[in-house]
Order: structure tokens, then sequence, then C-alpha cells
């Protein structure tokens, strides 16, 4: 992870210098970034996955996985990166934040990302056997916030096979036993990019009135009691901004 609060994405490291590539959205240079940090994590004797936090354009955190370094399953490569994400912002909501991923999150960093309230999450590669989209459907879970709204917003925006093909061949190059592994037992997909559209921008524009209510009452109470959410949390936002 990186040391300072914010960075911008100019130039990842899977740039060739001179090279005549299109310019580049920011979902592929989010991604791209993504791609560079699972090379990372494979050096490193992990799998090869990466995850980045950003927001308004900008990475907040970002990670490698982290299960043999801490010797501890849980430490996922999202999981890792909304939890610095949490803690550099001093608040659990990360509503205003957008999750990249090399690979589709698993049911476990799915939940974590419904629980941190992530308002888009992005990925490149389908994982139809563990995805929390694919397989489970966590991430497009309207019961979550439907059943709990003091807790759970609506369904992130999930857009699916960003750089998909791109990532396969990285995967294929950093861990060639791993990916073939991976193949044969068609844990992941490459499949073309799309987007899952967001039911809460209906919610936002027919019921703010309700929206607000709801929010206030989850910053009130749940929030304040059942999240641990700093009292400052809002002012320290106003600063990590300014930067």
């Amino acid at each position: 992870m990186r040391p300072n609060l914010l960075h911008a994405v100019d130039k990842t490291e899977n740039d060739t210098v001179g090279e005549d590539r299109a310019p580049q959205s920011l979902d592929e240079q989010m991604m791209r970034r993504c791609l560079a940090l699972a090379t990372q994590s494979s050096k490193e004797r992990e799998y090869p996955f990466g995850a980045v936090v950003a927001r308004k354009g900008e990475i907040l955190a970002e990670a490698t996985n982290r299960v043999s370094r801490d010797c501890d399953v849980t430490r996922h490569a999202e999981i890792v990166a909304i939890t610095e994400a949490q803690r550099l912002l001093g608040d659990t909501d990360l509503s205003d934040c957008t999750l990249y991923s090399n690979v589709e999150p698993c049911a476990l960093c799915s939940y974590a990302i419904r629980e941190a309230r992530l308002g888009r999450v992005v990925f490149a590669l389908r994982s139809p056997v563990m995805g929390g989209l694919s397989r489970w459907n966590i991430l497009d879970d309207r019961g979550l916030s439907t059943t709990m709204p003091q807790v759970f917003e609506p369904p992130p925006e999930v857009v699916a096979g960003v750089l998909a093909e791109e990532a396969d061949s990285v995967l294929r190059q950093v861990a060639p036993v791993v990916w073939a592994f991976i193949r044969a037992n068609g844990l992941l997909l490459v499949e073309p990019q799309n987007g899952v559209p967001r039911v809460s921008n209906r919610v936002r524009s027919s019921g703010s009135l309700l929206r607000w209510l709801t929010r206030a009452l989850r910053l009130t109470l749940s929030d304040r009691f059942g999240r641990g959410r700093a009292i400052k949390s809002s002012h320290r936002r106003g600063k990590i901004a300014k930067k």
C-alpha cells in the first residue's frame, strides 16, 4: 500500500514508453494499476490479485493479497484495500468510492464491499465458481438494503470485463502454474466488458426525502454505535480532499 493518502494515476507500470496507445479511460488506468499489484503479489509468493480503492479519480488505498504474509485467510487484496481506505478516512462509509480488482470479488470480499457501501465495483475477470456476483449475487442483492436500510446502501454499480484479456495475459505471464489450474477448472472467465445497472439511481431520484431520512438515521444510530464511526470523520474527509 502507498504511504500517501491520495495520488493520481497518470501512467501505470504496464505502459510502454513511446507506445502508440489509445487514451485510457479512468477505469482502464485503475485496472492497469491492479494488474501491476497482481504482478507484485505473485512476486511476493501470494496469489496474483490486486485491488485499488479510488475516490474522485484518485487512488485512496491499494493492496496485494496478504494471506501468506499475515497467515490469515481473510487478507484478500480487496479487504486489505477497503480496510486501509476506511482507516485513512476515519469512516466505515465508502459510498463515494470505487473498488477495482483484477478478478471478481469473492463472497467474503463482496459482503465487505456491501457493508462498506462502496458506490462502484469494477473488475476484469469473472469468477463463476467463487464470485460474489456471478455465483452468489451478493453485490446485486437488493434484499440487504431493503431489509436493513439503516446499514446497507442499495447495490453498487458493477462493471465487469474491464481489460479482461489483458488481465488474463498478465496472469498467465506472472503465475503460469496458477493460470493453468484456473483455466483447467474454469475458475476465471474472460468476457466482454459490460455494466450492471445500479438500482439506487432510481431510489435517489424518486425518494430523495426518504433516502435523506434513512441516511440521517444510519449516521446517528447504526454508524455511531455499531460501526465505530469517528465523530470527526467528515472533518477528516475534508482535510484529505484538500491535499
